[in-house]
């Protein structure tokens, strides 16, 4: 062990000697006078400059001197000139001291960093004076608290604020093995910047390795081999050398008081483990054991010689475990090249790759320990060598690592070869079971060959299943593919995925397979079956594929089983969604709802559809759609809303008709509506409720009216005047709505519509005289108040926010008003909202030059009973498609009634906001009106 370390420090000293003799060779002349260091000077940017040209060294052996020694030594001019750039001074034991001066040329105070690239360093003392002429000390290294260091980062960098003038420093390096002083300057911002790139591909690195690990462990686990094991360990334990030589142990452990004092131990104790697990994973990697015995003895020897210096390194000397290391490691690499070259020779194709990758470690190695024992110079070669040369040779060796596995995949199929060769009466015999198989088998069975061919071999089942005889030697497209409903393409590239796979290699066939088709439906003799296709390799003894084998099964039933439970379930949820809603509800959204899609039909059929038939359509489909949304009728709500969308798209970008494609979505969407209204008549049996008199109703409210006329006829005795007053009570129950009744039901659909709108359900304030109505305008109001509920909560009524800052209640309130007058029933219906904006009203109708100059607020507000206005710029589900109002407008002269906006004052602080109120008008279908009421809702 002595003398191993007495070879290095020879080796050391010669590396001190070998620039001047390089310089006297050069010059040819005696080497000239030494003199003093020049003084660094300062520049804005200086890009970490090395400061080794301006160091002037002094060697302290015996580490006894102090600063105050020191500054003695430099008055007698003990120190020398350092001719590095990077001062190595190998494996020499002792301290080092460097003297150098940095000149501020600037006017003002610099902040500089100084950065120590060398992290074995286990201390490195600065030593400089304050503007009072005293010597501060700054400490840091691997053997120091990482928590004093200036700047918390893996090398020690010391933070300077430099005055004007020049400056004097002295530093003590010290480091138990391997020395250097890479001592480099940089600006603040510079060296951030760089310390980050390093970082970066230090974590490029690291990452590197540990996506290695992992990949070998998965393969260690599914294939039990203990060679991905020891790789893993291998890796693992080059990974800990690298980032304990790089500094990262002691940042990474720096919360525990250990770390300082372990760390020189760490990084040479790792060498000896990389090697040791190098040795394992190469020795069952390369199959010494049976391809090179003769080294099985040598891997052993060097293995003790690692486990013997663990514990020099661990419990006697670090500085002898660093020596010894260095012999080890070099003895490992040259013995793991010999044996992969020998093994090489012998057409092992993994241990070409090897080699290779060895190859590359060894040289960042090289450079690194010649480095490390001053024989080479520092440069990135050499401080990063190492490390990137382990990571290449890591990637290879995952190469490396691959091709064993198909080494060994050869090996297996050259085994199974050999044992075909003995088997071949064995194959006749299991060739004629098979062939019973084929014949009873109750399954579609082929195999198909090159270019696409089926070959004679095939279960006795196909035929039938095909519903085709001659399918031997046919092709598998023009016999299967071309007869089945897949697209051109997916046809084309099945096609194209069996002629790639066979008679090539089994690989080819893994990468296609998913163009394969599992499931298609199979049409011969106007016959249609669904089939179901699972696809399997015949490969040969070089893993090429042989033939393709397909079976095919009949699901047919299964397939038709499956769509009738998903069109069971369709209906499920339709019957779901009626029985929620309710026999009254239901009747009458299908009375209104069969005028709505007849009179869509009918228009649809004209020859000539201008505008404004798209606007009818519009304006119907959009009523329809409301009216299925408020009751929750999802599937036909949400087809509609497509139909109402391309009517819109026409109506407002004036594209061009595609009537196909008209009656295409009309199709659709009356198939849809059928279903419910199917499924409301037949499954549920509601019959038209409306309509259970024995007589038509006109002629009812015909006799309604005479019964009115008799009770005022004063002949009539009393007890006659009774008998008739009941029987009009009675039939008027049955053929008109009480009209409190009807607008009570609206409070349900008002909560759905602020619901979909994220509003609070609103409070109605109700002042409705008990008017009946008949079913004619029971329909029409229905379909009309649902544009008037979204019209007030998406247009009206304030979000709650909004409100509570305008001093108003969180939930807005709808006010709705009822009375007959003059043979007319009159509904207002007002919210406490925002009002009507007058202003954006005239603005808009400006634009489409539909407002005349001087018209009054009145006359502007009427316009938003025009057709296609709206003041939304977007459009939802809910509104925004300028039909509400008009829509109420169609409805009411529908029934020989009218709409009036009634507007009232302008609201206050809010530019032309009017307060405003919707008046309908009905013509009152019974003279006699009862009793008013007034129910206040909260």
């Amino acid at each position: 062990m002595l003398l191993i370390v007495w070879v290095f420090d020879k080796i050391s000293s010669l590396s001190r000697m070998i620039p001047g003799i390089w310089l006297l060779l050069f010059w040819i002349l005696p080497t000239p006078c030494l003199h003093a260091a020049e003084p660094y000077s300062i520049a804005p940017a200086m890009k970490g400059a090395p400061l080794g040209r301006h160091f002037e060294i002094l060697a302290d052996p015996t580490g006894q001197l102090g600063l105050q020694d020191i500054l003695e030594k430099d008055a007698a001019q003990a120190f020398r000139p350092s001719q590095e750039t990077v001062p190595n001074f190998g494996l020499r034991r002792g301290p080092q001291w460097v003297k150098f001066t940095i000149h501020n040329p600037l006017q003002q105070e610099l902040t500089i960093l100084l950065e120590n690239k060398f992290t074995l360093a286990d201390s490195l003392e600065l030593y400089y004076q304050n503007p009072a002429g005293d010597w501060l000390k700054k400490a840091a290294g691997d053997q120091r608290p990482f928590i004093e260091r200036d700047i918390h980062t893996r090398q020690a960098v010391f933070r300077l604020t430099l005055a004007p003038g020049s400056h004097r420093f002295y530093a003590r390096t010290f480091a138990d093995g391997a020395h250097q002083l890479p001592l480099h300057i940089w600006t603040q911002d510079e060296f951030f910047a760089h310390n980050a790139r390093e970082y970066g591909w230090i974590g490029i690195l690291v990452g590197f390795h540990l996506v290695i690990c992992l990949y070998n462990l998965f393969l260690y686990f599914s294939l039990r081999d203990r060679t991905y094991l020891y790789y893993v360990l291998y890796v693992t334990c080059n990974l800990f050398y690298q980032s304990a030589s790089l500094g990262l142990f002691q940042q990474s452990l720096s919360m525990l008081g250990w770390a300082e004092s372990f760390s020189n131990r760490f990084t040479s104790m790792n060498v000896d483990m990389v090697s040791i697990t190098a040795l394992l994973f190469s020795y069952h990697f390369l199959n010494i054991k049976e391809k090179l015995p003769i080294f099985r003895r040598i891997y052993l020897a060097i293995g003790a010689l690692d486990a013997t210096n663990l514990v020099v390194t661990g419990f006697i000397s670090v500085y002898f475990g660093t020596a010894i290391c260095l012999v080890t490691a070099s003895m490992t690499t040259s013995t793991l090249l010999a044996s992969g070259f020998l093994i090489s020779r012998q057409r092992y194709i993994p241990a070409m790759f090897y080699i290779t990758g060895w190859g590359c470690y060894l040289l960042g190695v090289t450079g690194t320990i010649l480095n490390l024992i001053g024989l080479l110079p520092t440069s990135n070669f050499s401080r990063w060598g190492q490390f990137t040369g382990g990571a290449i040779e890591i990637a290879i060796l995952s190469l490396a690592l691959g091709a064993r596995i198909n080494a060994k995949r050869r090996e297996h199929v050259q085994m199974i070869t050999r044992l075909n060769q003995d088997l071949e009466g064995k194959v006749e015999e299991r060739t004629a079971e098979i062939q019973s198989l084929l014949l009873h088998i109750p399954q579609g069975i082929l195999s198909i060959g090159r270019d696409g061919l089926i070959t004679p071999n095939y279960s006795a089942q196909l035929p039938s299943i095909l519903n085709h005889d001659a399918i031997a030697g046919q092709s598998f497209r023009s016999i299967i593919l071309d007869r089945s409903t897949l697209s051109a393409d997916e046809k084309d590239q099945a096609w194209q995925s069996i002629q790639a796979a066979v008679g090539e290699h089994s690989l080819s066939f893994d990468l296609n397979i998913d163009k394969l088709p599992a499931q298609l439906d199979y049409i011969m003799n106007d016959q249609m079956k669904v089939l179901r296709l699972t696809w399997n390799r015949e490969l040969n003894a070089q893993d090429e594929v042989k033939h393709i084998l397909v079976t095919l099964l009949d699901v047919s039933s299964e397939v038709a089983a499956q769509q009738e439970i998903e069109r069971q379930n369709r209906e499920f949820e339709i019957i779901k969604q009626l029985v929620d809603l309710g026999s009254r509800k239901s009747v009458q959204f299908f009375s209104a709802g069969d005028q709505l899609i007849n009179e869509n039909e009918r228009l649809l059929r004209a020859t000539n559809l201008d505008t404004d038939t798209i606007k009818i359509l519009f304006v119907n489909t959009h009523t329809l759609k409301g009216a299925a949304r408020s009751l929750q009728l999802k599937e036909l709500a949400n087809k509609l809303h497509v139909v109402e969308s391309y009517y819109a798209q026409v109506l407002k970008f004036h594209q061009p008709l595609d009537r196909a494609r008209l009656q295409q979505d009309f199709t659709e969407a009356k198939a849809i509506y059928q279903r419910y209204h199917r499924a409301n008549r037949e499954t549920l049996g509601r019959l038209d409720d409306l309509k259970k008199v024995t007589v038509d109703r006109d002629f009812m409210q015909d006799n309604v009216k005479l019964l009115n006329q008799l009770l005022d006829m004063d002949a009539l005795p009393r007890n006659m005047k009774a008998v008739i007053q009941a029987h009009r009570d009675e039939i008027t129950g049955m053929i008109y709505t009480k009209l409190p009744s009807f607008i009570e039901e609206l409070r349900h659909h008002a909560d759905k519509i602020a619901k979909d709108l994220g509003l609070e359900p609103p409070l109605f304030q109700i002042e409705v005289a008990n008017i009946l109505i008949n079913t004619s305008q029971e329909l029409s109001l229905k379909n009309a108040f649902i544009h008037l509920l979204r019209n007030a909560l998406d247009h009206g009524i304030e979000p709650g926010g909004m409100r509570k800052q305008k001093g108003k209640p969180t939930r807005g309130t709808l006010l709705i008003r009822a009375e007959e007058r003059n043979g007319q029933i009159q509904i207002e219906f007002q919210d406490d909202g925002q009002g009507l904006d007058i202003g954006r009203i005239r603005e808009i109708c400006r634009k489409n030059g539909k407002t005349e100059a001087g018209l009054s607020a009145a006359g502007v507000a009427s316009m938003i009973l025009e057709n296609g206005f709206s003041t939304n710029e977007s459009v939802s589900m809910t509104s925004g498609r300028g039909v509400g109002l008009a829509a109420v407008r169609q409805f009411m002269e529908a029934e020989g009634g009218r709409v009036e906006i009634v507007l009232g004052p302008r609201i206050p602080g809010t530019g032309e906001f009017h307060e405003f109120s919707i008046r309908l008008h009905l013509p009152a279908t019974v003279a006699a009106s009862w009793q008013r009421m007034v129910v206040q809702a909260s």
